[in-house]
């Protein structure tokens, strides 16, 4: 009995360790978040993102804002936070206005500065799924959409089987669209 508790906790706490939620990940050598599926791509638009890649908006989520950092692609990432900060500190807040919603974003965009938005969103049509979309503000146009099981039950939602399977997929969308990315 004693010989199989041992063995038993280790593998425990092995599984325990290697399982993380929302903890911002390193790309293995071949340029890829570590994963143990491949996220479905729903819209893949053909889009010029190295004349676009100035500026990328997340969400006020730390693990969103590292992620897109760990992309190694956009100049720079920052959250709507941010923005708002960066809008009040050139004196802009009066012609650019609130920047909630569509029409909001939408006037950053055109009143302020260029930039793309990324954001986690759920599945309209499935449930128990999520998704990673890419967002062009100027016509609210998703030009990419990662999309995967968040199975909260059996499987569990973790970075590698959830959230980095769908940076994965963005990625590939990257390399494809892009004539820099990773030279």
């Amino acid at each position: 009995m004693k010989k199989l508790i041992l063995p038993i906790l280790i593998v425990t706490a092995f599984s325990i360790q290697s399982c993380t939620v929302m903890k911002v990940s390193e790309k293995k050598q071949d340029g890829y978040f570590e994963s143990s599926k491949k996220a479905d791509i729903l819209v893949n638009q053909p889009y010029d993102l190295d004349s676009n890649k100035e500026l990328l908006v997340v969400p006020n989520n730390a693990f969103m804002k590292g992620m897109a950092e760990k992309l190694g692609y956009f100049d720079k990432v920052i959250t709507f936070e941010d923005l708002e900060k960066d809008i009040i500190k050139d004196g802009k807040q009066d012609e650019v206005g609130a920047i909630t919603g569509k029409i909001g974003i939408n006037n950053v965009y055109r009143k302020y500065k260029k930039f793309l938005y990324l954001k986690f969103d759920d599945n309209k049509e499935k449930s128990k799924r999520i998704q990673l979309k890419l967002v062009n503000p100027e016509n609210f146009d998703e030009i990419f959409v990662g999309d995967t099981l968040y199975d909260d039950f059996w499987v569990g939602v973790n970075d590698q089987n959830t959230f980095n399977p769908l940076f994965n997929a963005l990625i590939t969308y990257i390399k494809a669209n892009s004539k820099t990315y990773g030279k």
